[in-house]
């Protein structure tokens, strides 16, 4: 007794050249329709890393200058392009260099397509209060949404959006 093959089984071997080339169009499709949101996501996530990284420094500064001994520590923003901030016990460091002295350095390449159009340094000295700044920094992606980082008289930073900026930051 002979076996023939089914001739279910004879259809069911794969996909044809035709097919596979409709899906592979298909998936193409979707991937370029899918590209800009893909790029929003990341300028947007890279705004927000920037001005939250400012003021995570701005508060470990802050609490690091009540420790006894610990003089007056600053933290030197140098807005425009190239952009950069600057953390340690030396007064106006330029970060666009070598910075000597300072504990940590942040550039604009560390967060790309983000612009930082303006911006101010901070004093901590110990228990005392800031001295008199308001703004830290503006952050800006290549969309045009933009995150202030704001000092209070007390020293605390915070974040706020601007019109247009993420929806999930208060409003300036």
């Amino acid at each position: 007794m002979s076996r023939r093959p089914s001739r279910v089984r004879a259809f069911a071997r794969g996909l044809t050249l035709i097919e596979l080339v409709f899906a592979l169009g298909v998936l193409g499709l979707l991937v370029s329709l899918a590209m800009p949101s893909f790029g929003e996501a990341v300028a947007r996530a890279r705004l927000r890393s920037a001005a939250e990284d400012l003021a995570l420094d701005l508060a470990a500064t802050r609490l690091e200058s009540l420790r006894p001994g610990a003089g007056s520590l600053h933290v030197t923003v140098q807005p425009g392009a190239p952009w950069c901030w600057a953390v340690g016990p030396v007064p106006q460091a330029d970060c666009r260099g070598a910075a000597p002295g300072a504990y940590k350095v942040v550039h604009s390449d560390d967060y790309p397509g983000v612009a930082m159009p303006a911006g101010a340094g901070a004093i901590f000295e110990g228990s005392q209060a800031i001295a008199g700044i308001t703004l830290a920094a503006e952050f800006v992606s290549p969309q045009g949404q933009a995150l202030r980082v704001h000092m209070t008289p007390l020293g605390r930073a915070s974040i706020c959006a601007q019109a247009g900026g993420p929806s999930d930051y208060a409003r300036c």
